[in-house]
């Protein structure tokens, strides 16, 4: 059996400041957020775990005996904000409706109720779990005990054991207390042992035992300092004890069976949820499915009457808020057309049988005008097994010419009809604005069915990267977020485990019409509420200049795809296995055996049993041996340096020499990436399926693999235009500094020019290991880079690289002005801006924890002079799509590289094509005084024309 103790106010508290910057509100404008938090914080752990008992246990305003005995105990945390106050009445209020025992005692904590409650009944076989952030309850973790930790995300938790606790504060869970003693509660306020922080106090305790102990034998505390600080705090020590304790015998004797879980008082319970506008939340509480609704909503739409008035006899399916209807006759799609041809907005999606793209058939469209009322267009026929499968024809072929390449058979027993002729037309009206939710999939699957939709003037997906990149930006997301409304999840239609799914054409024309018209009634709903919030926001303007028309030109260079050699990739890799079998060789010969080089087990076995050499990182299944770990030891050992080499081929080989040929579409013969556009916080793009970004440039295999991207006929040649140092001149326009701006105006090597400046030399006398230094405090310094990091880069001692940052900071001041007035910015905002306005947001920056405070400033430093050559060169791929598309040129854009566009272009259209593109990319955003250069070459292979 199992027994949940919820820590509320841990919670509340972590749910009001988690949701306060939604802005959540009942429709009476009562403010709802940390109700809303509280309410799924529970719920996720409740339909988890499925507890057999449960009680929550509150605070109460009463002083306690930690105030009696310490006056100043939590007394430096803040009055409680006005605005919790009644949303704390309203959680009791559905916690009393949920018939959820809850407990508050004057004068007692809810750490002290639970933790009587984890000792009031040890004769029933019970696994308690206390829910809390509160560091102090690990004291209470045994056998029977655990803890469940709220993690990062909202409803993820972290389940800790007595081992958990052990590897948290490297003692066993009794002697949390004892710890706590000298190190203090900052939370809590209670002081403990000035100058005795964790990583002092932590051997005293694993050696002595108790706090008792250790003052009984405080002569034998090796450091003088030490027992100099725990004498003169002795008392406060022993205060801190009593005040860190957990009480266990509070007067609670109220027997098992009064926390048994019950059903909740579901009328009740709904009304409540309905009154703060929380739609979908009596779902996770009340065993009633999403399944239940379809299959109502499908039986009330089979009892209803087929004729519509004023609709044209439609199919209806209603449920309490939506109208859904089936376009399934040439009288309804011409009556649907006809009233979403004047929607303001029209919301679009499709349903099809993969997500591949490509290769996927198109099972129906759903469609949206106005909120509440959507439809289905259904466009696959069921045909029996014996029926062949008909390949639906690959609109818009390179250069527009027909593929000699066969289709394959898809494992299928349906095919795609025709997409009725009035669909095709609306979707392509220029005149007629669109959104989706990441309408480039939707866009991609009609491209290959003969459609070229017209004018996305919005997408939620990335409305929602826009106003917060780190957040979730899915439907389901969005809708709880936004809608406070939980759509019906594809599962329900089509299975849980994927063994067992079927195919969304084999699922019922009511069901699939419910699911789908849902998606673009939901998608309406939130691009409405998404565009209210980048208008307050201030970024409505450059989501239309940036991020929604990159959509129908990622649409396009996805379609295009890039052509590769498969008889070039097969060469090299013979290559990689002849220097990948030499490399185990040379491993077996530093180690002084064979062993299997690709097991990390036995690596780490080789190097720290075996060679007895100082392990640096252990993990729970053994010594870690990651590339971290092989580059600190690689100075001294040979062996890990080796064994570095060996990965990267291995990684070379699995990631694109054998995997690239795989991936060829059999349809187009060539490959077919995925560019994301909400992956990257910076506004980078990110490619995957496969990732083509992270091809190496500067090894020799890397330019073997970049030969193997062809062009792929013979009239036609690779063209590749890459910004130039596009950071550095970023990084020089915002900070101003005098001597990076001049190297650029004057064509100077920009990194010759630092080392000359940084080593007080001419630049004619700057050496290679000069520049290189110059090169890497260059790059560096963009990523926050400090002493430490740049002296592993360098292979230097730490001072030296201190010494070369201090230098480097002495000569260019306007680079340390610029990332102090950046961290200081952000710490105000909580949010850095590009050049162009786009936002990322920096939480961690006021942490009290200095990892990831630190981490938190080395990215806000990168991001403005990142995100803004992103947005350089999102716009300029605009810019060249709209030119070449005006122009009517068939050359294609068929990759982007970081830095760099890469083209299929036909040799007639080189004289028109490559200034095109100079002009665009250079023009896409000007840098005062810096100049923007665009390198460019041609060949017949990437490698060349690079």
């Amino acid at each position: 059996m199992k027994f949940l103790l919820f820590d509320a106010m841990s919670l509340v508290f972590r749910a009001f400041h988690a949701m306060s910057k939604m802005g959540l509100q009942a429709p009476n404008g009562e403010l709802t957020g940390a109700i809303f938090g509280f309410a799924n914080m529970i719920s996720t752990v409740i339909n988890k775990e499925k507890p057999d008992y449960i009680c929550i246990a509150f605070d109460t305003k009463s002083p306690t005996f930690r105030h009696e005995k310490y006056d100043k105990y939590k007394a430096h945390r803040p009055e409680f904000p006005p605005e919790l106050a009644p949303q704390l009445a309203r959680i009791k209020e559905m916690i009393t409706l949920l018939n959820i025992t809850q407990v508050e005692l004057a004068g007692y904590e809810a750490d002290d109720i639970i933790g009587t409650l984890t000792t009031r009944f040890p004769d029933d076989a019970l696994d308690i779990y206390c829910i809390t952030s509160d560091k102090d309850y690990c004291q209470l973790v045994n056998e029977r005990v655990k803890l469940l930790r709220p993690g990062f995300a909202m409803g993820e938790y972290e389940v800790m054991d007595i081992e958990g606790v052990h590897k948290k504060f490297g003692v066993a869970p009794a002697q949390v207390i004892e710890l706590l003693a000298l190190i203090g509660d900052s939370s809590d306020n209670v002081p403990g042992v000035k100058g005795i922080g964790e990583k002092t106090a932590t051997p005293l305790i694993q050696e002595f035992g108790t706090v008792e102990h250790l003052y009984q034998n405080l002569d034998k505390v090796p450091k003088e300092a030490v027992r100099k600080k725990l004498e003169a705090d002795r008392d406060m020590a022993m205060l801190s004890r009593e005040l860190v304790t957990i009480d266990t015998n509070v007067p609670i004797e109220t027997p098992l069976h009064i926390y048994a879980r019950r059903e909740p008082q579901v009328e009740e319970l709904r009304t409540f949820f309905l009154d703060l506008g929380f739609r979908s939340m009596l779902p996770k509480f009340v065993k009633e499915t999403v399944e239940k609704r379809v299959n109502a909503a499908t039986s009330e739409s089979a009892a209803a009457p087929e004729a519509a008035p004023n609709h044209a006899n439609l199919a209806t399916i209603r449920t309490v808020s939506h109208e859904y209807l089936i376009a399934d006759t040439p009288e309804k799609i011409a009556a649907m057309v006809k009233e979403l041809e004047t929607a303001p907005l029209l919301a679009f999606d499709t349903e099809t049988t993969s997500l591949d793209t490509m290769l996927c058939d198109l099972v129906g469209i759903s469609l949206s005008g106005v909120e509440g009322r959507a439809y289905y267009v259904p466009t696959m026929n069921i045909v029996s097994q014996e029926e062949k499968f008909i390949p639906q024809a690959v609109q818009g072929g390179l250069f527009d010419e027909p593929s000699n390449q066969e289709p394959s058979k898809p494992n299928t027993t349906h095919h795609s009809s025709p997409i009725p002729h009035p669909v095709k037309a609306l979707l392509e009206n220029p005149r007629i604005p669109k959104c989706g939710q990441n309408a480039k999939f939707d866009m991609m699957v009609l491209k290959q069915h003969g459609v070229e939709v017209q004018n996305i003037a919005f997408d939620t997906m990335l409305a929602s990267y826009v106003l917060n990149p780190a957040t979730q930006h899915g439907m389901d997301a969005l809708a709880e977020k936004w809608l406070q409304y939980k759509p019906v999840p594809i599962s329900v239609l089509i299975g849980e485990k994927k063994k067992d799914q079927i195919s969304m054409a084999d699922v019922p024309l009511e069901r699939i019409a419910e699911y789908a018209a849902e998606d673009a009634d939901v998608t309406l709903r939130l691009a409405n509420k998404l565009a209210v919030a980048l208008e307050n926001d201030n970024l409505r303007g450059f989501a239309d200049d940036i991020e929604f028309p990159l959509v129908e030109v990622l649409t396009e260079i996805e379609h295009n795809g890039v052509a590769i050699d498969a008889a070039a990739l097969g060469s090299i890799s013979t290559l990689i296995r002849t220097q990948t079998d030499d490399l185990k060789q040379r491993i077996w010969q530093e180690a002084g055996n064979e062993f299997n080089v690709d097991s990390p087990k036995q690596l780490g076995e080789i190097l720290f049993d075996k060679m007895q050499i100082p392990h640096l990182k252990k993990t729970k299944t053994g010594y870690s041996t990651d590339s971290s770990v092989l580059e600190e030891l690689a100075e001294e050992h040979p062996i890990a340096e080796l064994m570095l080499e060996y990965r990267q081929l291995t990684k070379l080989q699995s990631t694109y020499v054998e995997a690239l040929p795989k991936a060829v579409n059999p349809r187009t013969n060539r490959i077919h990436t995925t560019f994301n556009q909400t992956i990257a916080n910076t506004g980078r793009l990110s490619s995957t399926n496969p990732n083509l970004q992270n091809i190496p440039i500067r090894t020799e295999l890397g330019m073997e693999i970049r030969k193997a991207f062809i062009a792929q006929k013979p009239d036609t040649v690779m063209f590749s235009a890459d910004y130039s140092q596009i950071e550095l001149r970023i990084m020089a326009h915002i900070c101003g500094d005098e001597t990076l701006v001049n190297a650029f105006q004057h064509g100077i090597d920009v990194h010759a020019a630092t080392a000359a400046n940084l080593f007080g030399v001419p630049a004619s006398e700057v050496g290679r290991d000069m520049r290189r230094i110059a090169k890497t405090v260059n790059f560096g310094v963009m990523y926050g880079q400090g002493a430490f990091g740049l002296a592993r880069q360098l292979k230097i001692p730490r001072s030296e690289g201190k010494t070369i940052i201090d230098n480097y900071f002495a000569k260019y001041p306007r680079i340390r002005e610029y990332i102090d007035s950046t961290i200081t910015t952000v710490r105000e905002k909580g949010f850095a801006t590009t050049l162009l306005g786009r936002r990322c947001y920096f939480p961690d920056i006021t942490s009290s924890n200095r990892v990831a405070r630190t981490g938190a400033e080395r990215a806000a430093i990168n991001m403005p002079i990142q995100g803004t050559a992103a947005d350089m060169m999102k716009r300029a791929m605009i810019g060249v799509y709209r030119e070449m598309k005006r122009l009517r040129l068939r050359s294609r854009m068929i990759l982007q590289i970081h830095d760099e566009l890469v083209f299929e272009m036909l040799n007639e259209e080189k004289d028109v094509l490559m200034p095109l593109v100079k002009q665009c990319m250079e023009g896409a955003l000007t840098l005062g005084i810096v100049p923007v250069l665009v390198e460019m070459g041609t060949g017949k292979n990437w490698a060349e024309a690079h």
